[in-house]
């Protein structure tokens, strides 16, 4: 059984076009697995950020002339925390100087317990069309030992509440594999998931990462990784409930209903487009890499000083094709070559045409009409097979390139 032909759906490629990213650093509280770049809630924070994130539109609107982008994400952080003043200030910002194409994808990212009617009504009235919930389990004791502020039951009811104000694609993010998780709380956090009929469902294997607590504690050895074989088994059930209830894995992580795949974060994975702005922020334009200073305070400063915030990494053919085969190889379709231009087509193919023949013969990837893709009971340990393959790449001869 593999992988093959299946999604994303063609109209979801299609619309996965050109992507705009906003980082919003700020939590109420910080989760203790969390790396990602965030601070403190206050008014005197979020003015300082509002008004860097301002010259940091200024800064590369130009970039962006005559483009329309097809997907918005707001990412944290806790974009949520943010009240209507500060999200109708950013929001204007953002139209002001891009233009968002018509039925563009609008995704916020939502805490259960930050959200609520006038809330709702604000994202509404500015076009978002996608909320992402971060609930991550719906078991008491794992909820507090993975410091969420809700309990198992606001899910539900901020479900619900989005719902009534009018939300039609709702998605839900959770967490496998953490320290202490076991497939009782599992199989009990994916019943209560899907209870709630989302179009959408990211599932995610637990990392640890240094500098948080439990990265720390596991470095440490005061708290353990669940076993490998048992986390592939997580991921195993949460595929096989999902499709039975007619969510198809389009990405390694990512299940969703026909036509509901998340189209900014498609974009990602099809190497396209995306300008992102923020604290950490990392996107990539015109062959272009940017990553962003990571902190609030660096970032702001850089910009208040009229400096950019940004370390810029330029596109070369080896990284290009590299890029290309890591994030492709995750979609259940795989690898598909007509996504990519000629030229990049036939830089790919040189520094990895062996290699995903010798991949082949071996079962690690198979062979599809428009490329390759990973078997499908083998798509939880996917980054093996691109590690195997990243050994066998070749480098690229601009003159087989040319051929």
């Amino acid at each position: 059984m593999t992988l093959a032909g299946s999604g994303p759906g063609p109209r979801a490629r299609d619309e996965a076009r050109c992507a705009l990213y906003v980082h919003v650093p700020f939590c109420a509280v910080s989760c203790p697995y969390c790396h990602f770049s965030k601070t403190g809630l206050s008014r005197v924070a979020v003015e300082r950020y509002l008004g860097a994130l301002e010259r940091e539109i200024a800064l590369r609107a130009p970039l962006a002339s005559g483009q329309a982008f097809s997907s918005v994400f707001f990412g944290g952080g806790t974009p949520s925390a943010l009240g209507s003043w500060a999200f109708d200030r950013m929001w204007g910002a953002l139209k002001g100087a891009f233009t968002i194409a018509p039925g563009a994808e609008i995704t916020l990212e939502v805490n259960p317990e930050s959200m609520g009617p006038r809330l709702l009504d604000t994202w509404a009235k500015a076009g978002v069309n996608r909320l992402s919930f971060g609930v991550q389990s719906f078991v008491p004791s794992e909820l507090a030992t993975l410091g969420r502020m809700h309990d198992e039951h606001r899910a539900a009811e901020a479900f619900a509440l989005a719902r009534a104000h009018g939300f039609r694609r709702l998605s839900l993010d959770l967490m496998f594999g953490y320290p202490g998780h076991t497939a009782v709380h599992w199989t009990r956090t994916l019943d209560a998931a899907l209870a709630l009929a989302p179009e959408h469902i990211s599932a995610y294997g637990f990392i640890p990462e240094t500098g948080t607590p439990t990265g720390d504690a596991i470095e440490r050895g005061e708290a353990h990784m669940v076993p490998p074989e048992v986390e592939a088994s997580f991921h195993a059930e949460a595929d096989a409930r999902f499709t039975a209830a007619g969510l198809a894995l389009y990405e390694t992580s990512n299940w969703s209903l026909p036509d509901a795949e998340s189209r900014h974060n498609l974009t990602y994975w099809l190497r396209r487009d995306h300008l992102a702005l923020g604290p950490s922020a990392h996107g990539l334009w015109k062959g272009v890499r940017r990553a962003n200073a990571y902190a609030l305070g660096e970032w702001a400063g850089s910009l208040e000083r009229g400096e950019d915030p940004a370390t810029l990494e330029r596109d070369t053919p080896a990284s290009r094709a590299d890029e290309t085969v890591m994030l492709a190889l995750r979609l259940g379709s795989g690898l598909v070559l007509a996504d990519l231009p000629q030229a990049h087509r036939n830089e790919l193919l040189v520094r990895y045409g062996a290699a995903f023949e010798a991949a082949e013969a071996q079962g690690r990837l198979v062979r599809t009409s428009g490329g390759w893709c990973i078997p499908r009971e083998h798509c939880f340990v996917a980054d093996d097979t691109l590690a195997w393959l990243a050994i066998r790449a070749r480098p690229i001869d601009p003159q087989e390139c040319a051929a």
